[in-house]
């Protein structure tokens, strides 16, 4: 595998062998790199341009090209000790950057755009089923242009899949965002968001479908007037999962999803205090946020904090497409003999609700010879049952009015995980929920 420099204020004879004759350019250092090369940017690499810059490596699935910021003056070869995050590929005017090629990025600033103008930073634009990986960098929208956008992938490219580890994002613009026709994978960054951070900083795409995951990204720049995910008519299959991410208090999580083909959102373990219970899914017909004031006495708990779930439905809700909770678990050890599986509930609508207006539904082993799952739930038994009353309850909650409790009953054929989930179809309605499994 070939090793090249490259440095915008070499003056030697541009082969790239060494700093004195190394490319000036990423772009020329592309057009000789071959499939597993490493290219060694110096930490004052300085490139910019008026016009497009498109780098297309010739890194392939299993063998991609490496592309690191360095110290010039360290080693040579250069060692991880020299390691830096500062060089520089920028573009001026209405001009945009598009990595393209199958590449690990490691240090590199990418700047797209200047003044008034219209221009995006583009992931494997032309590429299906591509991947691009960017450690200790930052992808930067300079232009003004409101609909200037961060972007994977395409309308006419798909299967892609980008990971940003440590990488800063900045805009200029409240009209910017982020947006992904493919997997997008951001993980592990402090202090994300930079520069003026937009209204939506997520706009799911109207064409391909797509996946966002953050995992361990500070998006606390994000506040009053701001929301992390947005939503649009004619999305096609977007999913944005936030995992132990940094959300500023005042910030709108997500807008309402415009339909069930659209975009879903679950936010877990993600906000703006120090505790480790917090959970929030938004889908079309409804949402769900964990809450601490109307929970129930001896019901779930973090330890030190009671903890409930409300589920707040909207109107598309219904007993064909219900809002359904994140799947509450609990370890079954006993096979042969039946188990009841039972969560608690509450709720102000002056009488215990139907079992086709809330009900559990329960997945454990029930097959001993196979891992397919077995399902029971206490709904009405079909679309054309009548519907029948839950279970009135009496336990201790701190609010709300009625209290009812679900329940099933199972036998399992294996020891294992059981999932229990609560279905929600009482269109516009508030439910409060234990999560908390009891196996009885």
């Amino acid at each position: 595998m070939a090793v090249y420099y490259v440095w915008s204020g070499a003056t030697g004879t541009g082969t790239g062998a060494s700093w004195a004759n190394a490319f000036t350019t990423l772009t020329t250092a592309f057009a000789t790199e071959a499939a597993g090369d490493t290219l060694y940017v110096a930490h004052d690499h300085a490139e910019s341009t008026a016009s497009t810059i498109t780098l297309t490596s010739s890194g392939t699935f299993g063998n991609p090209t490496k592309v690191v910021c360095v110290d010039r003056g360290g080693s040579v070869p250069p060692v991880s000790a020299d390691r830096r995050a500062t060089g520089q590929v920028s573009t001026t005017g209405a001009s945009t950057i598009n990595l393209n090629g199958f590449t690990h990025y490691d240090g590199i600033i990418f700047s797209a755009a200047s003044g008034a103008s219209g221009a995006n930073i583009v992931l494997l634009s032309s590429i299906n089923g591509g991947w691009l990986r960017c450690d200790n960098c930052s992808l930067r929208l300079g232009g003004t242009t409101t609909t200037n956008a961060i972007i994977l992938g395409s309308a006419v490219s798909g299967g892609n899949f980008a990971e940003l580890n440590n990488t800063t994002v900045s805009f200029a613009s409240v009209g910017h965002s982020i947006q992904s026709f493919g997997i997008l994978h951001w993980r592990n960054t402090a202090s994300a968001l930079l520069g003026t951070i937009p209204t939506v900083l997520f706009t799911p795409n109207l064409g391909r479908g797509g996946s966002v995951e953050c995992l361990g990204v500070d998006l606390s720049a994000a506040g009053s007037g701001k929301t992390i995910v947005g939503a649009a008519t004619s999305v096609q299959a977007q999913f944005f999962k936030f995992v132990d991410c940094k959300l500023n208090a005042s910030v709108t999580k997500s807008t309402v999803p415009a339909g069930l083909g659209g975009t879903e959102v679950d936010f877990i373990r993600s906000g703006s205090a120090g505790v480790n219970y917090a959970v929030y899914r938004h889908r079309s017909s409804g949402a769900l946020a964990e809450e601490t004031t109307v929970v129930r006495t001896g019901g779930a708990s973090d330890g030190t904090t009671p903890i409930a779930w409300k589920v707040d439905t909207t109107a598309n809700c219904s007993y064909s497409m219900p809002f359904e909770c994140p799947p509450i678990a609990i370890w079954n050890d006993t096979t042969g003999s039946a188990k009841t599986a039972t969560v608690q509930g509450i709720w102000g609508g002056g009488a215990v609700p139907n079992d086709d207006e809330i009900w559990l539904e329960v997945e454990y082993l029930g097959d001993a010879s196979s891992p397919q799952g077995s399902f029971v739930n206490d709904g009405k038994a079909d679309l054309l049952a009548t519907a029948a009353a839950q279970t009135a309850a009496s336990e201790t909650w701190g609010g709300s009015t009625t209290k009812f409790k679900l329940a099933v009953t199972f036998t399992a054929a294996q020891k294992g995980w059981i999932y229990a989930r609560v279905k929600c179809a009482k269109a516009s309605s508030v439910f409060y929920l234990d999560p908390l499994v009891v196996l009885s």
